[in-house]
């Protein structure tokens, strides 16, 4: 919703005029809904469904638990439901800290988390070991620590978590945002058979 109504827009009407918010969601949902149908009957269906939904900033969710529990997860059972109901997990994406609305997220019903960004708060390990096994995660590597372009900064972050999020519901290495062009080849090209050394399963 907030790129047709913009961030202060969609956040003001959360408080000012809610039923606006929840019908919007529930519109969209419908819509998302229609459209995997009608797209799943053509082309069949895929191995899950990824939503994006970035729900916080730094250190905070843009709307509490409570707002989030009468606005929006209503929309996200829709959504998510259909995927389940085609046997599809749901990976949903959100930037910014959100570890307050898990709880709440689970229950709208998504498998895994994504992004986990460092820098707004989000902790993996803490979060895996909170809700590790109920929710499979991805993400989480400090991206900043792979710009730096120093292989032993990347194998620390590497060490320091993935030797203790591999299991419960599993864990799927990523960084915790995009990669941006100031990350070496060489340096990505490490942190991944370094990450797939340490987390393969034996």
């Amino acid at each position: 919703m907030h790129p047709v109504l913009g961030h202060e827009n969609l956040l003001v009407g959360t408080v000012l005029d809610p039923d606006w918010v929840r019908e919007m969601a529930d519109t969209y949902a419908t819509l998302i809904v229609n459209l995997m149908e009608e797209l799943f009957s053509k082309e069949g269906a895929p191995d899950g469904v990824w939503f994006s939904e970035d729900l916080g900033y730094k250190e905070h969710a843009f709307i509490s638990p409570g707002m989030y529990k009468e606005l929006i997860k209503p929309s996200h059972k829709k959504t998510f439901g259909y995927a389940h109901s085609l046997g599809l997990p749901v990976v949903m994406h959100s930037c910014g800290f959100v570890e307050k609305l898990i709880p709440e997220f689970l229950d709208a019903g998504i498998d895994c988390l994504q992004a986990l960004e460092v820098k707004a708060g989000m902790d993996l390990v803490s979060i895996y070991r909170k809700y590790g096994e109920f929710l499979s995660l991805m993400g989480g590597m400090d991206i900043r620590e792979l710009y730096s372009n120093d292989k032993e900064r990347v194998s620390r972050e590497l060490m320091s978590k993935l030797p203790e999020v591999m299991g419960h519901n599993g864990y799927a290495l990523h960084s915790d945002h995009s990669v941006p062009y100031t990350v070496d080849y060489d340096t990505y090209r490490y942190f991944l058979d370094r990450g797939l050394a340490l987390g393969t399963y034996k």
